[in-house]
Protein backbone atom coordinates (compact mmCIF):
# COMPACT_ATOMS: atom_id res chain seq x y z
CA UNK A 1 0.00 0.00 0.00
CA UNK A 2 2.89 2.21 1.02
CA UNK A 3 4.48 1.71 -2.89
CA UNK A 4 1.13 2.34 -4.58
CA UNK A 5 0.30 5.39 -2.21
CA UNK A 6 4.10 6.29 -3.11
CA UNK A 7 3.57 5.82 -6.96
CA UNK A 8 0.14 8.24 -7.09
CA UNK A 9 2.29 10.99 -5.45
CA UNK A 10 4.79 10.86 -7.86
CA UNK A 11 2.37 10.43 -11.03
CA UNK A 12 0.85 13.96 -9.11
CA UNK A 13 4.35 15.52 -9.30
CA UNK A 14 5.30 14.79 -12.35
CA UNK A 15 2.25 15.22 -14.27
CA UNK A 16 2.11 18.77 -15.20
CA UNK A 17 5.25 18.44 -16.78
CA UNK A 18 4.69 15.13 -19.26
CA UNK A 19 1.01 16.11 -19.60
CA UNK A 20 2.75 19.84 -20.97
CA UNK A 21 5.31 17.96 -23.01
CA UNK A 22 2.98 15.35 -24.47
CA UNK A 23 0.49 17.71 -25.81
CA UNK A 24 3.21 19.83 -27.28
CA UNK A 25 4.58 17.06 -29.27
CA UNK A 26 0.94 15.87 -30.49
CA UNK A 27 0.16 19.59 -31.84
CA UNK A 28 3.78 19.12 -33.59
CA UNK A 29 3.42 15.65 -35.18
CA UNK A 30 -0.39 16.85 -36.00
CA UNK A 31 0.86 19.84 -37.83
CA UNK A 32 3.42 17.70 -39.68
CA UNK A 33 0.50 15.01 -40.17
CA UNK A 34 -2.18 17.60 -41.80
CA UNK A 35 0.51 20.60 -43.19
CA UNK A 36 0.82 20.50 -47.14
CA UNK A 37 4.06 23.28 -46.80
CA UNK A 38 6.48 22.89 -44.41
CA UNK A 39 7.52 26.50 -43.56
CA UNK A 40 7.77 25.84 -39.76
CA UNK A 41 9.79 22.35 -40.24
CA UNK A 42 13.12 23.80 -39.28
CA UNK A 43 11.33 25.00 -36.02
CA UNK A 44 9.14 22.10 -34.69
CA UNK A 45 12.19 20.12 -35.78
CA UNK A 46 14.08 22.10 -32.75
CA UNK A 47 11.06 21.91 -30.46
CA UNK A 48 11.13 17.77 -30.61
CA UNK A 49 15.30 18.34 -30.24
CA UNK A 50 14.62 20.32 -27.07
CA UNK A 51 11.98 17.83 -25.77
CA UNK A 52 14.32 15.38 -26.40
CA UNK A 53 16.94 16.53 -24.33
CA UNK A 54 14.87 18.34 -21.64
CA UNK A 55 13.14 15.00 -20.59
CA UNK A 56 16.33 13.39 -19.59
CA UNK A 57 17.82 16.43 -18.22
CA UNK A 58 14.37 16.89 -16.19
CA UNK A 59 14.59 12.70 -14.65
CA UNK A 60 18.48 13.48 -13.55
CA UNK A 61 17.81 16.59 -11.80
CA UNK A 62 14.81 14.48 -10.36
CA UNK A 63 16.88 11.69 -8.97
CA UNK A 64 19.85 14.08 -8.08
CA UNK A 65 17.87 16.03 -6.04
CA UNK A 66 16.29 12.62 -4.18
CA UNK A 67 18.69 10.44 -4.45
CA UNK A 68 21.83 12.75 -4.02
CA UNK A 69 21.45 16.09 -2.38
CA UNK A 70 18.47 14.30 0.03
CA UNK A 71 16.32 17.59 -0.08
CA UNK A 72 12.84 14.93 0.18
CA UNK A 73 14.10 13.29 3.18
CA UNK A 74 10.28 12.36 4.15
CA UNK A 75 10.41 10.17 1.70
CA UNK A 76 13.49 8.45 2.84
CA UNK A 77 11.77 7.60 6.27
CA UNK A 78 9.19 5.66 4.59
CA UNK A 79 9.50 1.74 5.82
CA UNK A 80 10.70 0.57 2.03
CA UNK A 81 14.08 0.09 0.78
CA UNK A 82 15.51 3.16 -1.64
CA UNK A 83 15.61 1.14 -4.01
CA UNK A 84 11.69 0.55 -4.09
CA UNK A 85 11.27 3.95 -4.23
CA UNK A 86 13.63 4.54 -7.19
CA UNK A 87 11.90 1.56 -8.77
CA UNK A 88 8.59 3.15 -8.17
CA UNK A 89 10.28 6.92 -9.76
CA UNK A 90 11.19 5.03 -12.18
CA UNK A 91 7.68 3.14 -13.39
CA UNK A 92 6.52 6.99 -13.63
CA UNK A 93 9.23 8.24 -15.52
CA UNK A 94 8.97 5.39 -17.99
CA UNK A 95 5.16 5.82 -18.22
CA UNK A 96 5.38 9.90 -18.68
CA UNK A 97 8.48 9.40 -21.66
CA UNK A 98 6.65 6.23 -23.39
CA UNK A 99 3.34 9.34 -23.51
CA UNK A 100 5.46 11.74 -24.77
CA UNK A 101 7.44 9.25 -27.52
CA UNK A 102 3.79 7.47 -28.69
CA UNK A 103 2.53 11.20 -30.04
CA UNK A 104 5.42 10.30 -32.77
CA UNK A 105 3.76 7.36 -33.77
CA UNK A 106 1.11 9.74 -35.14
CA UNK A 107 3.46 10.82 -38.01
CA UNK A 108 4.69 7.30 -38.43
CA UNK A 109 1.76 5.80 -38.90
CA UNK A 110 -0.48 8.33 -40.26
CA UNK A 111 1.19 10.28 -42.50
CA UNK A 112 1.05 8.91 -45.98
CA UNK A 113 5.01 9.87 -46.29
CA UNK A 114 5.85 8.63 -43.13
CA UNK A 115 7.72 5.52 -42.34
CA UNK A 116 4.95 2.83 -41.92
CA UNK A 117 4.06 3.80 -45.68
CA UNK A 118 6.74 4.59 -47.14
CA UNK A 119 9.42 1.27 -45.65
CA UNK A 120 7.59 -0.61 -43.26
CA UNK A 121 4.21 -1.02 -44.85
CA UNK A 122 6.42 -2.85 -47.84
CA UNK A 123 8.70 -4.99 -45.91
CA UNK A 124 9.41 -8.38 -45.77
CA UNK A 125 7.50 -8.56 -41.91
CA UNK A 126 5.62 -5.54 -41.21
CA UNK A 127 4.88 -6.96 -37.48
CA UNK A 128 8.24 -7.50 -37.24
CA UNK A 129 9.23 -3.86 -38.36
CA UNK A 130 6.35 -2.37 -35.52
CA UNK A 131 7.38 -4.50 -32.46
CA UNK A 132 11.16 -3.74 -33.30
CA UNK A 133 9.88 0.25 -33.54
CA UNK A 134 8.27 -0.12 -30.20
CA UNK A 135 10.70 -3.10 -28.25
CA UNK A 136 13.32 -0.58 -28.96
CA UNK A 137 12.22 2.44 -27.62
CA UNK A 138 10.61 0.49 -24.90
CA UNK A 139 13.95 -1.06 -23.34
CA UNK A 140 15.92 2.14 -23.63
CA UNK A 141 13.85 3.64 -21.09
CA UNK A 142 14.98 1.66 -18.41
CA UNK A 143 18.38 1.25 -19.47
CA UNK A 144 18.82 5.07 -19.09
CA UNK A 145 16.90 4.65 -16.05
CA UNK A 146 18.70 2.60 -14.17
CA UNK A 147 22.13 4.04 -15.33
CA UNK A 148 21.20 7.23 -13.73
CA UNK A 149 20.09 5.43 -10.83
CA UNK A 150 24.05 3.86 -10.47
CA UNK A 151 25.67 6.85 -11.41
CA UNK A 152 24.34 8.73 -8.17
CA UNK A 153 24.25 6.34 -5.44
CA UNK A 154 28.19 5.18 -7.40
CA UNK A 155 29.08 9.06 -6.47
CA UNK A 156 26.99 9.40 -3.35
CA UNK A 157 30.03 6.63 -1.85
CA UNK A 158 32.73 9.44 -2.62
CA UNK A 159 33.67 11.63 0.08
CA UNK A 160 34.93 15.05 -2.12
CA UNK A 161 32.23 16.77 -4.11
CA UNK A 162 34.39 17.05 -7.10
CA UNK A 163 35.42 13.13 -6.84
CA UNK A 164 31.08 12.48 -6.42
CA UNK A 165 30.63 14.88 -9.60
CA UNK A 166 33.70 13.16 -11.78
CA UNK A 167 32.28 9.42 -11.15
CA UNK A 168 28.83 9.99 -12.05
CA UNK A 169 30.15 12.00 -15.07
CA UNK A 170 32.50 9.60 -16.36
CA UNK A 171 30.56 6.38 -15.82
CA UNK A 172 27.32 7.59 -17.59
CA UNK A 173 29.57 9.22 -20.62
CA UNK A 174 31.94 5.73 -20.34
CA UNK A 175 28.50 3.28 -20.49
CA UNK A 176 26.66 5.40 -23.03
CA UNK A 177 29.62 6.12 -25.53
CA UNK A 178 30.28 1.89 -26.18
CA UNK A 179 26.65 1.64 -26.79
CA UNK A 180 27.10 4.82 -29.40
CA UNK A 181 30.03 3.30 -30.65
CA UNK A 182 28.08 -0.39 -31.27
CA UNK A 183 24.82 1.60 -32.52
CA UNK A 184 26.66 2.96 -35.14
CA UNK A 185 29.14 0.39 -36.44
CA UNK A 186 29.12 -0.57 -39.64
CA UNK A 187 27.25 3.01 -41.31
CA UNK A 188 28.57 5.13 -43.22
CA UNK A 189 27.32 8.02 -40.82
CA UNK A 190 24.19 8.87 -38.51
CA UNK A 191 22.41 11.60 -36.93
CA UNK A 192 21.27 11.86 -33.63
CA UNK A 193 17.77 12.96 -32.42
CA UNK A 194 15.91 12.42 -35.95
CA UNK A 195 14.09 9.82 -37.92
CA UNK A 196 14.61 9.06 -41.21
CA UNK A 197 13.11 6.49 -43.54
CA UNK A 198 16.40 4.70 -44.60
CA UNK A 199 16.43 2.68 -41.71
CA UNK A 200 15.11 2.02 -38.00
CA UNK A 201 16.60 4.26 -35.40
CA UNK A 202 18.17 2.53 -32.54
CA UNK A 203 19.23 3.74 -29.18
CA UNK A 204 22.20 4.30 -27.04
CA UNK A 205 20.82 4.33 -23.59
CA UNK A 206 18.31 7.14 -23.95
CA UNK A 207 20.58 8.49 -26.61
CA UNK A 208 18.02 8.45 -29.85
CA UNK A 209 20.42 7.61 -32.90
CA UNK A 210 20.00 7.18 -36.78
CA UNK A 211 21.92 5.17 -38.58
CA UNK A 212 22.32 5.66 -42.19
CA UNK A 213 24.30 3.53 -44.78
CA UNK A 214 25.89 3.54 -47.71
CA UNK A 215 23.03 1.87 -49.72
CA UNK A 216 19.65 1.94 -48.30
CA UNK A 217 18.02 -1.64 -47.61
CA UNK A 218 15.44 -2.82 -49.67
CA UNK A 219 13.70 -4.53 -47.03
CA UNK A 220 13.73 -2.27 -43.90
CA UNK A 221 13.90 -4.93 -41.90
CA UNK A 222 17.22 -5.93 -42.89
CA UNK A 223 18.15 -2.31 -40.68
CA UNK A 224 16.92 -3.83 -37.37
CA UNK A 225 19.51 -4.75 -34.94
CA UNK A 226 18.22 -6.83 -31.86
CA UNK A 227 21.89 -6.11 -30.79
CA UNK A 228 20.95 -2.70 -29.76
CA UNK A 229 17.74 -4.21 -27.97
CA UNK A 230 19.76 -6.57 -25.82
CA UNK A 231 22.36 -4.58 -25.33
CA UNK A 232 20.07 -1.93 -23.40
CA UNK A 233 18.24 -4.77 -21.57
CA UNK A 234 22.25 -5.92 -20.63
CA UNK A 235 22.71 -2.62 -19.23
CA UNK A 236 19.22 -1.92 -17.93
CA UNK A 237 19.69 -5.22 -15.79
CA UNK A 238 23.44 -4.61 -14.60
CA UNK A 239 22.91 -1.10 -13.96
CA UNK A 240 19.88 -1.39 -11.96
CA UNK A 241 21.35 -4.09 -9.84
CA UNK A 242 23.91 -2.32 -8.60
CA UNK A 243 22.03 0.74 -8.35
CA UNK A 244 19.46 -1.61 -6.09
CA UNK A 245 22.72 -2.72 -4.21
CA UNK A 246 24.06 0.94 -3.52
CA UNK A 247 21.09 2.80 -2.75
CA UNK A 248 20.15 0.21 -0.18
CA UNK A 249 23.11 0.97 1.76
CA UNK A 250 24.49 3.03 4.67
CA UNK A 251 24.74 6.21 2.87
CA UNK A 252 20.75 5.77 1.78
CA UNK A 253 18.70 3.70 4.57
CA UNK A 254 18.19 5.82 7.04
CA UNK A 255 16.28 4.43 10.61
CA UNK A 256 16.91 1.40 10.44
CA UNK A 257 15.30 0.31 7.37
Amino acid sequence: MILVHQFKLECKRHFAMFASLTGLSCLINLYFLFSPGQDLAFLILTVNMVIGILIPVYIYVDYYKEFFTGTMPVNHMLPVKTSSLFLVKSAVFMLGTMAVWSTTLLEVFLNPDGLYQARIADSASPALGILYLLLSKLCSIPAGLALIGLALAAGKRQRKPLLSHLCIAVLIIAVVAVQFALVIQDSSHWSIGTSANESFKQYANLLTVSPIYQEQAANINDTISWQSIGMNLLVACVAGSGAALLLNGRKYELYGK
